[in-house]
This record gives structure tokens, sequence and C-alpha cells, in this order.
């Protein structure tokens, strides 16, 4: 087996992870309901199986059965080191933080901007993987205390700053119509019980 493009078969495995992690999450905590009347697991369910799938496609699209000319053999962004670092830094943090009696959801946050400054530093080819993983953290941290609005802005903005290019434009369009839709559908749409605004503000002007 050979990887014909090395960026779909790890962007097909994060997908797949994500997703399958999505849908165990939801089930273990959320209720499913039905497709009538929707229970505030349904929808991660959905979207995380759909995600699965996805991947599944892109990561079968990037493999190869037989070798042929041009594959490229299959290389690691990071090694086991790399690993074991990245791992230590939220062990550390999550047992200051249980230590101090901090909540360990800025811990969580703390290490995910630890790892990314760490792999933006000292492995740049890694930057794309560990930058869109630590959006969706912050993402899932972010949501109860600053709501959805400032929860879609930050994985939207990290996520792009682990691409190749940067356009402030075109990232803040995007941010824009993610908010807007995220807003009708889940929140107005599905009433879905996510916070529009951050939990200091007591009058969200969003309703």
């Amino acid at each position: 087996m050979h990887i014909k493009r090395p960026k779909d078969f790890w962007a097909g495995l994060m997908f797949i992870g994500f997703g399958l992690f999505t849908v165990a999450w939801s089930l273990t905590h959320y209720q499913m309901g039905t497709a009538v009347r929707m229970g505030p697991g349904y929808f991660p369910v959905m979207l995380g199986g759909l995600l699965a799938v996805l991947g599944a496609a892109v990561l079968a699209e990037s493999i190869m059965l037989r070798p042929a000319e041009g594959a490229t053999p299959l290389q690691l962004p990071f090694n086991i080191v790399d690993l074991a670092v990245f791992i230590g830094v939220f062990a550390v943090l999550s047992a200051l933080a249980k230590w101090s009696g901090i909540a360990n959801d800025f811990a969580m946050l703390a290490g995910a901007a630890v790892v990314s400054v760490l792999a933006i530093v000292y492995r740049p080819e890694a930057k794309a993987l560990v930058l869109i993983s630590a959006a969706c953290v912050a993402y899932g941290y972010l949501m109860k205390p600053l709501g959805l609005v400032a929860a879609t802005l930050a994985v939207v903005f990290v996520s792009a700053f682990g691409g190749h290019e940067f356009k402030w434009k075109e990232v803040i369009i995007l941010s824009v119509i993610l908010i807007v839709f995220s807003v009708l559908v889940f929140v107005k749409g599905l009433t879905l019980p996510f916070p529009i605004c951050p939990q200091f503000i007591e009058m969200c002007p969003i309703r």
C-alpha cells in the first residue's frame, strides 16, 4: 500500500477521528431523540457520522494498493518525542489547574495554545494538523464561557492560520457567514441550548 497524496491521507484520518469522537461523546452525554423531536445529541451524531464518512472517502482516495510512479512514501510530520512533549504539556497544565483549583477548561485551552506555538516554531510542517486540532479544542471549550459567536470566530481564525495563506478579508467574511448560519440553524431552527453571547453579558443583543 502506498500513499498517493499524504495531505489527503492525514486529512481523512483527522476527519474520521473527530467524527467518531463526536458521535461517541454525543451518544454518551446527550439524548438522541428522533427525527421528529430531535434531542441535543441528534445533530452532533449525524454531523459526526457524515464527517467520518467524508474522512473515509478522502482517506480511500489517497491510498494506492499498488505502487505507481510519483507515489510519495508516507512521512509523519512529527516523531514520538514530539507526541510525548505534547501529551506532557496537557498533563502538566491539567495537574496545575487541579492543584490551583482552576477549571480544567482553561488548562485545555492553554495546552492547545502552547502546543500550537511549539508546532509553529519547531515543527512548521505539522502546523496545519496541530492548529486545526487546536481550533476544535478551542471551539469546544470556549462555547460555554464566551458563547457561540466567539467560539465560531476562534475556530475559523485559528484554522485559517494553519493554512498556507491567511487573508483577513476572506476569513472575516467566512466567520460572519458561519456565525449567521449557526445562529439561524442551531439556535433558532433546531432550538439547541447554545449560548450566543459570553456569560458576563447579561442582556445578549442577539436573541
